[in-house]
């Protein structure tokens, strides 16, 4: 697996039917995108690397925390997001916050959209 940098790197040199190919494989929808720029945005949160924030240990694997999507999203071997507050397990979480269309959600913010607070 490699850093972030090197997957950036790598994926730079791909031409845009290339990269298209590696999206149609990997199932990833490209949202209608044009330019080599736009495509790379789409590809990139979905690709395997190894990053600092995949190495902190999760002390409590069924700890769950809230995300908020931007979008439903789909990533296989981790989930599904659907627009909106989600709760999934921290580990799963830590995998979803390296998609820039995923944020964490704070108890209170979640407890105030659902009108609890």
């Amino acid at each position: 697996m490699a850093t972030t940098v090197e997957v950036v790197e790598k994926f730079a040199k791909k031409t845009v039917p290339q990269l298209q190919a590696y999206a149609k494989k990997h199932n990833i929808d490209l949202y209608g995108t044009e330019t080599k720029e736009e495509i790379l945005e789409a590809i990139l949160p979905f690709v395997p690397r190894k990053d600092p924030v995949e190495e902190v240990a999760v002390e409590n694997p069924k700890e769950k925390i809230a995300l908020y999507s931007e979008r439903n999203l789909h990533w296989t071997g981790v989930g599904a997001l659907e627009k909106g507050y989600n709760i999934v397990t921290k580990e799963a979480s830590v995998k979803w916050l390296t998609h820039k269309a995923v944020r964490e959600a704070s108890p209170k913010e979640v407890a105030k959209h659902y009108g609890k607070i």
